[in-house]
């Protein structure tokens, strides 16, 4: 191209269109230069490592979090509690600037990436001495949620600013029986000194704590060989169906098949390559230990599957990258427990778990920004007055196949669906039309409707509302009749337009919208057309999203001149990528940028002049 550029050998126009192509592609080099340059002036968020001194025992507290840096958030505090023989630095990749004893163990760090994942901050707390104990390890547990909830904005983003922060928890082994049996006691004895609410927990290869000791929203996964920790997990469900409105939930965690790619995709990305893993899997089968449907014959922990996978003494057979495979500190070691499934962390019914505590901690309460505003006593007075009243509890638990779930087992493990105490229907009965909307602001309760709605659920704001609605018909047969009238009339006119209110049924947003938000008010009103009616959240929802397409709509472009076909630029985008991704950041790259875009602008503007020209 340069060649014809200056020694042209074809006529004036082509010369033209040709230049042009030249300078749109010096320019689009420079853009991409330059927005890779900000790019990488964003660094994801660091892993903090802090320790507070204990003068209770002598042993200093630490503690590692990681909170997610976007424009608002993050939503909630996640706790994690490790077993015994871990510590807290299980949790996180190695980092040799910012945590540089990290281990990052495979399902320990899958669990705390994907709760960052959904915008949380993620907290890790050591035990003092291995396992998770009463003393004194809750003591030191509340120290570390006090200097955390201390901190500002600038390190824990919104959680600073929020009267009440959301806190859910994990934890496995004896870090399940904290969570589930010491957890909450820790906070309602600190209520009033904690501006955080435990929201609900999940409970891991951990005995159930009793039955009447339940108060929150938990889940208790747990593996069928362990099966002592099996029938207390089962027992305690039974309970809580027959005599509890307490969310709660079964998680059964099943031996998986071992295949050519199981090490690779149970491990976050970079663990292990595809040859590594294929490598180890053909050694494990070759040599016995394996069956014929590809489950370990015996458990790991009794064998000597390190001499073929980790290298034996004579120093062969090393084909896993965390050889030699120290029990409790290496990631193969641990996968090796994953697929034996008789006492260990997995992650594969996590995902689904943690989506259950959200829906459980929020369905059914309409009005939980407005709690506070509901009564005029304090915090602590209104949480003795709700537990003193009867036949009230926290809100109904979704089941779990409502929500497009991941799971790294999939089907051919043979779990079994996970067991819930959820109530008879979801959501809202169908009440009469000349009752009016239901009442928007609703107290956090959770009580039966009266007949004929008692298959339903929800605040006793409702109860009262259906209550007076029903005595009001009675008083007035008049107001019933007329209702009733209308709606037989109604019903005549229906029968005509089924296939027009079938297609307004069908009516879908646009995909570049995204989902609609999973929680919403329960007010009723008009939506921009063609929506029909819902709440006032996804009305919102929907007017920010026409607003955002009109302000992004583009005028239809003019049909660029036919040129010649452009060599692959790939290669020389590449190496500027590589290049740029190698400078630091700093002042100088934001000026770039400014300028750069200044340049590609005011170019483009002169370009497309001489092309209508052309």
């Amino acid at each position: 191209e340069l060649k014809h550029l200056f020694f042209p050998q074809k006529n004036k126009k082509s010369l033209i269109i040709m230049r042009r192509s030249i300078a749109l592609r010096f320019v689009r080099l420079l853009f991409l230069l330059a927005f890779v340059m900000v790019a990488t002036a964003y660094e994801k968020s660091p892993v903090v490592t802090e320790t507070i001194g204990d003068d209770s025992n002598g042993e200093d507290i630490q503690y590692l979090y990681k909170v997610p840096k976007l424009s608002s958030g993050p939503r909630a505090l996640f706790l994690l509690f490790h077993g015994c023989a871990h510590d807290a630095f299980d949790w996180f990749e190695k980092d040799e600037n910012n945590c540089p004893k990290c281990r990052g163990l495979p399902i320990e760090v899958s669990i705390a990436h994907f709760a960052y994942e959904q915008n949380m901050a993620v907290l890790a707390i050591s035990s003092n001495k291995g396992c998770w104990q009463r003393n004194p390890d809750a003591s030191r547990v509340y120290k570390v949620l006090k200097k955390f909830s201390e901190k500002d904005g600038t390190d824990i983003g919104d959680l600073a600013h929020k009267e009440h922060v959301d806190v859910y928890a994990f934890g496995a082994s004896s870090g399940g029986t904290f969570v589930s049996h010491v957890l909450p006691q820790i906070f309602e004895d600190h209520f009033g000194h904690l501006k955080m609410r435990l929201k609900g927990a999940i409970s891991q290869i951990a005995a159930p704590p009793e039955v009447e000791k339940i108060t929150l929203p938990m889940v208790f996964s747990h593996m069928p060989k362990d099966e002592r920790i099996a029938r207390a997990v089962r027992n305690t469900v039974d309970q809580m169906q027959k005599s509890s409105d307490v969310p709660v939930k079964e998680s059964e965690l099943h031996p998986m098949k071992l295949h050519e790619t199981f090490f690779r995709d149970n491990a976050p990305p970079g663990y292990y390559e595809t040859y590594e893993s294929e490598k180890m899997f053909e050694a494990l089968k070759t040599n016995g230990y394996l069956d014929d449907e590809g489950y370990l014959k015996e458990d790991q922990r009794r064998s000597d599957w390190r001499d073929v996978v980790c290298g034996s003494l004579e120093g062969e057979n090393r084909f896993a990258p965390d050889s030699p495979c120290e029990n409790n500190k290496s990631w193969t070691s641990e996968l090796m427990n994953v697929a034996w499934a008789s006492h260990e962390m997995r992650f594969d019914t996590f995902a689904e778990d943690v989506k259950f505590l959200i829906e459980a901690s929020h369905f059914g309460n309409r009005a939980i920004e407005f709690e506070d505003e509901l009564d005029d006593s304090n915090d602590l007075e209104f949480h003795e007055k709700r537990a003193s009243q009867e036949g009230e509890g926290p809100a109904p638990a979704p089941s779990a196949r409502d929500f497009d779930l991941m799971s790294q087992s999939g089907g051919e493990n043979g779990r079994t669906p996970t067991r819930t105490n959820r109530p008879t229907k979801r959501g809202q009965p169908e009440f009469p039309s000349h009752w009016g909307p239901v009442p928007l602001l609703q107290t956090r309760d959770y009580r039966q409707y009266p007949p004929p709605y008692d298959e339903y659920f929800g605040s006793g704001t409702v109860v009262k509302w259906i209550l007076k609605q029903q005595d009001m018909d009675r008083e007035n047969p008049e107001r019933a009749a007329k209702n009733d009238e209308e709606e037989a009339t109604k019903q005549s006119g229906d029968d005509e337009d089924d296939g027009e209110a079938e297609q307004k049924e069908e009516i879908e947003f646009p995909k570049r919208w995204g989902d609609p938000p999973e929680i919403q008010t329960m007010d009723y009103v008009e939506l921009p057309p063609p929506y029909g009616h819902g709440s006032s959240t996804l009305r919102n929802w929907i007017e920010e999203n026409l607003r955002r397409d009109a302000e992004f709509r583009l005028p239809k472009r003019r049909e660029k001149p036919e040129v010649e076909e452009e060599e692959e630029e790939e290669e020389v985008i590449l190496l500027v990528v590589l290049v740029v991704a190698a400078l630091k950041s700093d002042a100088l790259i934001v000026i770039m940028f400014y300028y750069t875009l200044l340049l590609y602008f005011k170019v483009s503007i002169v370009l497309r002049a001489r092309a209508v020209k052309v």
